[in-house]
């Protein structure tokens, strides 16, 4: 992919997204926004929780084509409290550590222009997402696991209710991710800052996790099985892989588990690029667990 001249607003942005191309062969960068995909289905419930608007007024704005809408947008920020559709109860929250992987859909022309569950206007060439909990707008690193692209999308809308689906982006997003013709993927997504960098992460205990980074080692667990056959041959996967892992035996509620861990990391960032290794090759279960020194 080369670059092209691009003048006006959406320069930085649109060189942004083209020009880092050539960083890494076949790996897609950019910064998008949030839309909700099959919100057909929902339409009905949206107008209860605000997930869904009308027709833009004269006074809103659209983000450009080919952006990363920053900044005010014409919406609310805004987190949002718990809401229910077709029976289930979500809980909006700050969570500056999601990281997540699932299925992502898109949408496009039957939502082009319309308001987005936070007030702005819907453009399905911009880089925009929906997602049921983060706050809006959130910005989100997404991973195409099926073919390694990755973009940043700001996130400003709801959606999408399907199970197993975690996120919705627009039709520019799901073009730069190589997905638009298929429909759906498998993703990675991980909360970041409009330039694409890790929320600094507060040195406080969490009640899931109750240290403190420094007072922490920190380790990619692969899996947990409950025959150590299993946990073995993750081993030598992950061996083949060119990373080493051991199995540990542990009890939990009452079971006999094999886990396999890489690690132990004195850094978590150690750790985090460890993890980025594992789930490129394909090991998108792993995740980061941190415990007393």
């Amino acid at each position: 992919m080369t670059c092209r001249a691009v003048s006006g607003p959406a320069a930085m942005t649109y060189k942004a997204v083209m020009c880092l191309t050539g960083r890494l062969p076949g790996y897609v960068r950019a910064f998008v926004t949030g839309g909700m995909t099959l919100r057909w289905l929902f339409l009905s419930a949206a107008l209860v929780v605000s997930a869904c608007g009308g027709g833009p007024g004269p006074s809103d704005r659209a983000p450009a084509d080919d952006t990363l809408p920053t900044g005010d947008n014409g919406g609310t920020r805004k987190i949002g409290n718990p809401y229910k559709v077709a029976g289930v109860w979500y809980h909006p929250e700050e969570d500056p550590t999601y990281d997540r992987t699932g299925y992502a859909s898109w949408y496009g022309k039957q939502f082009h222009g319309r308001k987005t569950a936070n007030g702005e206007v819907f453009n399905m060439n911009a880089l925009t997402a929906a997602h049921k909990t983060l706050p809006l707008p959130s910005f989100v690193k997404v991973t195409n696991l099926e073919n390694g692209r990755s973009i940043l999308l700001r996130v400003n809308d709801r959606g999408p209710f399907v199970k197993n689906r975690i996120l919705d982006v627009s039709r520019r997003g799901a073009q730069l991710l190589g997905f638009e013709k298929q429909g759906v993927t498998k993703v990675r997504v991980q909360v970041v800052d409009e330039n694409g960098r890790a929320p600094k992460r507060r040195r406080v205990a969490k009640a899931d996790s109750p240290v403190a980074d420094g007072d922490a080692v920190h380790f990619v667990q692969v899996g947990a099985f409950g025959e150590r056959d299993n946990a073995r041959a993750q081993v030598r996967k992950l061996r083949d892989a060119g990373v080493r892992a051991d199995v540990e035996d542990v009890r939990a509620d009452g079971r006999q588990l094999w886990r396999v861990r890489i690690g132990p990391f004195r850094e978590r960032n150690e750790a985090e690029r460890t993890l980025d290794r594992v789930m490129a090759d394909g090991f998108y279960e792993a995740r980061i667990f941190s415990e007393p020194k």
